[in-house]
């Protein structure tokens, strides 16, 4: 079946992109944590179940979380011949919809699967103590992903943050967010002072409009959550609105693992993939239901990828930019280093960087049989003498 033609996704088609993203992390980040370690710990801190379609729960979040740590213990135990655990624990306030989780939590035979009745912020001390019993054997995995800005107080939530090991992901509302950052409001203003730790986030909207504001909003939030958790490496995802051309929300992802970063870059690469197919059958779906008209072209035939490659282009810009100033600044670093700065970026990925580096800057300590450069091996990049921007966009073969 076709991305876009997925019924229990239909008009809430930006959940089936997070979806794919959580979906392909998971897939790789389990087998690779599992192969050393002794289980996972995967946690969600706003379960639901809201908006599923599926009697069984198979779109919501924390069955997809959980059919991917046992798809990667079958893989690891058919891999590396060793069994791994699989611990989840799934938080939801609310008590009707909690009763649907605990029935789901319960069905589960084959993995330790705690349904809590907390809020998540009220819920912290818990979870924090849950990871500690579980061992140092454990790998703990955090998604975190409310319907708005309450809930994950960045003050409130730092003892988590703070785990380590750990990986974190959360789903940052930015169209809800935008709508309300600087509003002065006693009972919002203070909602978004404890999303950002304190009201100094304001000063980087400041003269900003449009996509720079939006920018400068999700980018000072990974930035704090980098430094409440200690967490050197946070790229950032967007999700576009499914009809319309704006940001609909951004993944935040924290990780302290070089190879996090990559597996996650991966993940967002082959969301992309599939935008421009969700887009176009949303917005043919929509067409539908006011013309009352069918059409026969789906999404597979005719992509939507003009405002992805829109993003594409922005972003681009942004990272080549700042990978640039980065080299011309040290002269002399390591890969790693540009590796990271370049890869924070939203749809960037691995080929155009190489390309930006080859336009100012050679890269050194390539090994005879390695033809290009890559994150993780070493490798050295030194700026030609007295070069500048030669204007080429030379990608290496």
């Amino acid at each position: 079946m076709a991305p876009g033609d997925d019924t229990s996704y239909f008009g809430r088609e930006q959940s089936l992109i997070k979806h794919i993203v959580l979906e392909k992390y998971l897939e790789r980040f389990a087998v690779i944590t599992g192969s050393w370690c002794d289980g996972i710990v995967y946690i969600d801190g706003f379960s639901g179940p809201w908006n599923v379609q599926s009697e069984k729960l198979d779109d919501a979040s924390f069955s997809i979380a959980l059919r991917q740590l046992r798809n990667a213990r079958e893989t690891i135990k058919r891999t590396f011949n060793k069994e791994i655990k699989i611990k989840c624990v799934f938080l939801e306030k609310k008590a009707d919809t909690f009763a649907r989780l605990r029935r789901f939590a319960d069905e589960q035979k084959d993995a330790d699967v705690t349904a809590l009745n907390l809020e998540f912020e009220q819920a912290i001390p818990e979870l924090v103590q849950i990871i500690k019993k579980a061992g140092n054997g454990f790998f703990p995995f955090i998604f975190v992903d409310p319907t708005g800005w309450k809930g994950f107080a960045m003050q409130t939530i730092a003892p988590l943050l703070r785990v380590e090991p750990s990986e974190i992901l959360v789903n940052f509302m930015t169209g809800f967010i935008l709508r309300f950052a600087e509003d002065r409001r006693e009972e919002i203003g203070a909602g978004f002072e404890g999303l950002f730790g304190d009201a100094a986030f304001r000063d980087q909207l400041k003269g900003l409009e449009g996509r720079e504001r939006e920018d400068a909003l999700v980018f000072e939030y990974a930035k704090r959550i980098g430094v409440m958790g200690r967490f050197p490496f946070v790229p950032v995802a967007v999700v576009p609105h499914p009809t319309k051309d704006r940001t609909h929300f951004h993944l935040v992802y924290a990780t302290r693992n070089l190879k996090g970063l990559e597996v996650f870059k991966s993940a967002e690469r082959h969301a992309l993939s599939m935008v421009g197919e969700i887009r176009a059958d949303a917005k043919r779906r929509e067409r539908e239901e006011r013309t009352s008209q069918p059409e026969f072209l789906s999404g597979s035939d005719a992509p939507d990828v003009g405002y992805v490659n829109e993003l594409a282009t922005h972003y681009g810009n942004l990272a080549r930019e700042s990978v640039h100033r980065l080299i011309r600044e040290k002269r002399e670093l390591s890969f790693d280093e540009a590796y990271a700065i370049g890869m924070r970026f939203p749809t960037v990925q691995l080929t155009a960087l190489r390309g930006w580096i080859d336009e100012v800057a050679d890269v050194e300590n390539l090994g005879e049989r390695e033809k290009v450069a890559k994150p993780g091996a070493g490798h050295r990049i030194k700026i030609r003498d007295g070069s500048g921007t030669t204007g080429e966009f030379k990608f290496w073969q």
